[in-house]
């Protein structure tokens, strides 16, 4: 049997958000080179566990009609499952052909022993963080994603992906208010909510449940009116009334303090007069030389 692939997720993750070429060792070129492209059934390809949930249909009718008139640079890449193909690689590719009504579509097939199973999951989301086109919704998905299956902090995700922990609260701050506000799991991934940057959703992550949904309402709308969602300054101004008040700090009264309090605030008001009676005696003392 073949050695398995020895698959680092935080090796991989650590280079996933340069988004450069495909980093990743199972679908990496010189890889795929080893194995013969084949043409296989599109009825016999299975597409699951994808956390890419967003798709521009005018740009997979861009790639339709590039492969209509140059075909498939790129084949997909799949392993045998249960007497079919599993998608790994090439959604896009896969729904561009579906597009185009083709038959079959040019795949490599990868053997099953070359790597753990269960890091497939896994494999998909360091691929999809590594995608140009990745929209902020589906990356801050999958980073929530990826926080769940290691079950990590912020800070933990950070240093796996080598991005600040700041950077890493406002995407998974994203992620949760998409999944507080979606109304199903069936949403439609073209609604506008999902267009919306992860810039805007940092000015509404301080709001409640319900005044969150008033101004994703406010964002939508102005899209729809301007074709264009409201710039940050615009949101700012819309939530500041809508932010919870801070509470007022109240000191409590002294006849509210037990007796180790209010020896220890005497305690620190005698300090107090202590050094404001040596700062006395040293100005006396040179307001006298002077005198002299």
């Amino acid at each position: 049997m073949k050695n398995k692939t020895n698959f680092n997720p935080a090796d991989i993750l650590s280079k996933a958000s340069n988004r450069t070429s495909s980093l990743n060792p199972f679908l990496s070129s010189e890889n795929a080179n080893q194995h013969q492209t084949i043409d296989i059934p599109m009825d016999q390809i299975i597409t699951e566990n994808n956390p890419r949930k967003t798709f521009n249909d005018a740009s997979i009718r861009e790639l339709a009609d590039s492969i209509s008139q140059y075909g498939l640079l790129q084949p997909i890449v799949v392993r045998k499952k249960a007497g079919k193909y599993e998608l790994i690689n090439g959604e896009r590719r896969y729904r561009a052909h579906k597009l185009l009504k083709s038959k079959t579509i040019p795949a490599v097939v990868k053997n099953v022993e070359q790597i753990d199973i269960t890091k497939l999951p896994e494999i998909k989301l360091v691929e999809n963080l590594q995608r140009e086109d990745l929209s902020e919704s589906d990356l801050a998905l999958s980073l929530q994603e990826l926080k769940n299956r290691h079950k990590e902090t912020n800070e933990q995700l950070a240093k796996r992906i080598n991005k600040s922990a700041q950077w890493v609260k406002t995407k998974i701050a994203h992620a949760e208010i998409l999944k507080e506000t979606s109304l199903n799991a069936n949403v439609d991934k073209s609604h506008p909510i999902y267009q919306i940057p992860t810039s805007l959703f940092t000015e509404i992550a301080p709001l409640d449940v319900s005044n969150r949904k008033k101004a994703i309402d406010y964002l939508i709308k102005g899209l729809e009116k301007k074709g264009d969602f409201p710039s940050r300054n615009d949101l700012r101004e819309y939530v500041r009334p809508l932010k919870p008040a801070k509470p007022s700090k109240t000191k409590p009264k002294l006849k509210q303090l037990e007796l180790k309090d209010l020896k220890s605030k005497l305690a620190k008001i005698k300090e107090k007069i202590s050094v404001l009676q040596n700062e006395k005696a040293i100005l006396e003392e040179t307001i006298r030389k002077y005198k002299k």
